[in-house]
C-alpha cells in the first residue's frame, strides 16, 4: 500500500497543496513553523479519519475559512498482486458533521475505516508515552489492537460505557448517603466477561509484539541496551468478579470503579529499570522509535498491508549511529512508504542516498509546498 497523490485545501496553514508522491521516502524540508508537520497530519487524517495532534476537527480549518478538505489516492495491492486505486477524502465544515468518503461513497460509521489504510506517526510528542500516566500507554496499545481486531474495539467501547454508568451510580450513592450493592450487580455481571477478554487480548498482543520490538531496538542501539514491555493488570481470567467484590470499600469511598482494565498499564523498561526514571533522553527517543517501527511490523502482519510511516522531526535527540541505522531500516525493500520531516535541508537526503534509498524531497514554506528535483534513484556505497 502506498499513497500516490495528496491534495490539501484550507487545511491548517496550507491553502492549496497538490503532491505526486514517491513510493518509498518523501522528505519534507523547511524552517520551523512552515507546515511540514501539517502535511504529515493530513496523511494521518486519510488513514485514521482524525488528526494526530489536535482532536478538534474544526480547529484544523485554515484561519478565516469555513471548511477544509484532505484528499488522497492509495495504491493497494490485492491478494492476486493486482493494484487498485482507492480515493479517500475527508472534509470538515464548521458546524457540520465530519464527512469521510472512499471512492465517492460516504462511510456510515467512521470506525469502519479503521485499519483499512494503516498509518503510524512518530513525533516529538510521543515522549508522553514515557513521561505521562498509564492512560496514554493504554490508549497506544488499544489503538494498535483496534486496527486489526474489530471485536476488541467493540468490547472496549462497551466496557467503558459500563464503567461510566457504574461510576454514575457510585456517585449517586455517595451524594444521597445510601448504599445498595444489589444495584451494582448488573453492571458487574456485564463488565466481567468484557474485561477478562480485553485483558487476555492485551497479554497476547504484548507476547507477539515484544520480540519484534526488541529486535528492532537492538538494530537501532547496536545491541548496547536491553529493553522490555510488560502488562500491569489486576484482571485475570475467572477472578475479576472476585476482584470487583474485594474493591467494594474503595469504590464506595472514592466514588468510582477502582479495579478493571481501565487501570492497566504497560511497563517500559531499559535493562532492569523503569525507562522513565533511568533512561536518558537519547535512550527514550530510541525506545520510542523502536516501539513505533515495531508497530509498523505488527500491523503489516495483522492487517495484511504495510502501514505508511510518518516521522516528524525525529533527529532531535538521536546520535549519528542511530540515525544511520534508522535510514538503513527504512531502505529495506519491503519496509513500505515513509514521510519524514526535518529543518536541515541536506541531512536526511544525504543519509538516504548513502543507504541507497529512493526518495523525493519537498520544500515547505509559507508560499506552499514544491518539489526539490525529481525522485532520486540512489545506489549504496561500495
Amino acid at each position: 500500500m502506498r499513497l500516490t497523490r495528496l491534495q490539501l485545501l484550507d487545511f491548517k496553514n496550507h491553502q492549496e497543496v497538490e503532491m505526486e508522491l514517491c513510493a518509498q521516502v518523501n522528505c519534507l524540508l523547511g524552517d520551523n513553523g512552515t507546515g511540514k508537520t501539517n502535511v504529515l497530519d493530513a496523511v494521518h487524517y486519510l488513514g485514521n479519519a482524525k488528526g494526530y495532534f489536535n482532536p478538534i476537527d474544526s480547529q484544523n480549518i485554515h484561519h478565516g475559512k469555513t471548511a477544509f478538505l484532505v484528499e488522497g489516492t492509495f495504491a493497494v495491492e490485492d491478494a492476486k498482486g493486482e493494484v487498485e486505486l482507492d480515493r479517500v477524502a475527508c472534509a470538515v465544515a464548521k458546524g457540520q458533521k465530519k464527512l469521510l468518503k472512499r471512492n465517492g461513497k460516504a462511510y456510515s460509521k467512521l470506525a469502519d475505516h479503521v485499519g483499512r489504510y494503516p498509518v503510524v506517526m512518530i513525533a516529538p510528542s510521543d515522549s508522553v508515552l514515557v513521561l505521562d500516566g498509564s492512560e496514554v500507554r493504554r490508549k497506544w496499545m488499544d489503538a494498535v489492537i483496534s486496527q486489526y481486531d474489530r471485536p476488541y474495539l467493540d468490547r472496549l467501547i462497551q466496557y467503558h460505557h459500563l464503567v461510566q454508568q457504574r461510576n454514575i451510580l457510585l456517585r449517586y450513592f455517595a451524594e444521597n448517603r445510601v448504599w445498595d450493592e444489589a444495584q451494582l450487580a448488573p453492571w458487574d455481571e456485564q463488565m466481567v466477561p468484557l474485561a477478562e477478554a480485553i485483558a487476555a487480548e492485551r497479554i497476547r498482543f504484548l507476547e507477539e509484539f515484544t520480540p519484534e520490538f526488541q529486535r528492532i531496538h537492538g538494530g537501532l542501539s547496536g545491541g548496547r541496551e536491553t529493553v522490555g514491555l510488560s502488562l500491569h493488570t489486576k484482571v485475570f481470567a475467572g477472578r475479576f468478579a472476585e476482584s470487583l467484590q474485594e474493591a467494594r470499600d474503595d469504590d464506595r469511598r472514592l466514588r468510582r470503579s477502582t479495579v478493571g482494565i481501565h487501570k492497566d498499564d504497560v511497563d517500559f523498561r531499559i535493562g532492569d529499570h523503569p525507562l522513565k526514571r533511568f533512561g536518558s533522553q537519547g535512550q527514550q527517543k530510541t525506545f520510542l522509535l523502536a516501539l513505533r517501527l515495531a508497530q509498523v511490523e505488527h500491523l503489516a502482519r495483522r492487517v495484511g498491508r504495510r502501514p505508511i510511516l510518518l516521522l516528524d522531526d525525529i533527529f532531535d535527540k538521536i546520535d549519528a549511529h542511530r540515525a544511520s541505522a534508522l535510514m538503513e531500516a527504512l531502505g529495506q525493500a519491503d519496509f513500505g512508504q515513509v514521510f519524514i520531516s526535518d529543518t536541515d535541508n541536506d541531512r536526511i537526503p544525504s543519509l538516504l542516498a548513502k543507504a541507497g534509498v529512493d526518495h523525493a524531497s519537498w520544500w515547505v514554506s509559507e508560499e506552499g509546498v514544491r518539489p526539490l528535483g525529481e525522485t532520486v534513484q540512489s545506489e549504496p556505497e561500495s
